[in-house]
């Protein structure tokens, strides 16, 4: 489980000018859980995902997986962003193994961990490819596929598919719902698209404009597997309002 406790993040930007970009923030995801975070842009949850993968400090406040504090980077917590952040002079299989190679591991091993992630997210054939004969959609199954081959318990995701057009992206969210049923990681996942907040996530979070705290909390009920063709139903419509109202008090609408 992961537990962040009372987190605050307050940044110095000047002398004498503090800014405070989360503020008191307390959260619980449970192993397993897919949760997604929705809220403006700005607000914070780049540094909240950043806290947790345990890039940035934060002010005060305590984060544990699995009552380990963390402090620091471990290959437990795996974080994906919105660039697809790949070397681009490494083929898709290199860019896969990068960090298995830094972790040193037996090349057997490797090799069975690349070759189960290629065949897992669709990139077998493209294998020998380097990121610049990919499209948008494949460069990002690259990154995803890289960063679960490190088998972490933890995949942060820092609007991964906000980048792609609008049915590569529909394509991408099928892809990591098919995914997760496959793994099923604990994901946090940052967004403000509403839509694809619900359609991927068990629990939805709204939070508030900076500083970043959690507003409301949404148990989605849509079992799973899910379809594109929820988001077409009535049901979902209701729900896309009802956390789009959430989010619009924020603004005085």
């Amino acid at each position: 489980m992961l537990e962040l406790k009372h987190i605050t993040k307050v940044y110095n930007t000047e002398p004498r000018h503090l800014v405070e970009v989360i503020s008191d923030l307390t959260l619980s995801v449970a192993d397993g859980e897919f949760i997604a975070l929705v809220g403006p842009s700005g607000c914070g949850k780049t540094t909240l995902l950043k806290m947790v993968a345990g890039l940035v400090p934060q002010t005060s406040g305590e984060i544990f997986l699995d009552k380990q504090a963390v402090s620091s980077p471990g290959k437990e917590r795996g974080i994906i962003f919105q660039n697809f952040s790949l070397f681009p002079w490494l083929t898709v299989r290199d860019n896969i193994a990068f960090g298995l190679n830094l972790c040193k591991m037996d090349k057997q091993k490797k090799e069975t961990a690349v070759n189960r992630y290629l065949r897992i997210t669709g990139l077998e054939k493209f294998a020998s490819f380097y990121p610049r004969n990919l499209s948008g959609g494949m460069q990002q199954r690259v990154a995803v596929a890289r960063t679960l081959a490190n088998n972490p318990r933890l995949l942060l995701m820092d609007e991964p598919f906000g980048s792609l057009d609008e049915q590569t992206r529909s394509l991408m969210q099928e892809f990591l719902i098919e995914l997760w049923e496959k793994e099923r990681k604990t994901v946090i996942f940052v967004t403000h698209d509403v839509r694809e907040a619900i359609f991927l996530a068990d629990t939805v979070y709204v939070t508030t404009p900076r500083p970043l705290a959690i507003k409301q909390k949404f148990a989605i009920p849509f079992a799973r597997p899910r379809s594109h063709a929820l988001k077409l139903t009535k049901e979902f419509f209701d729900w896309e309002t009802r956390v789009a109202h959430a989010i619009a008090t924020d603004f005085g609408e």
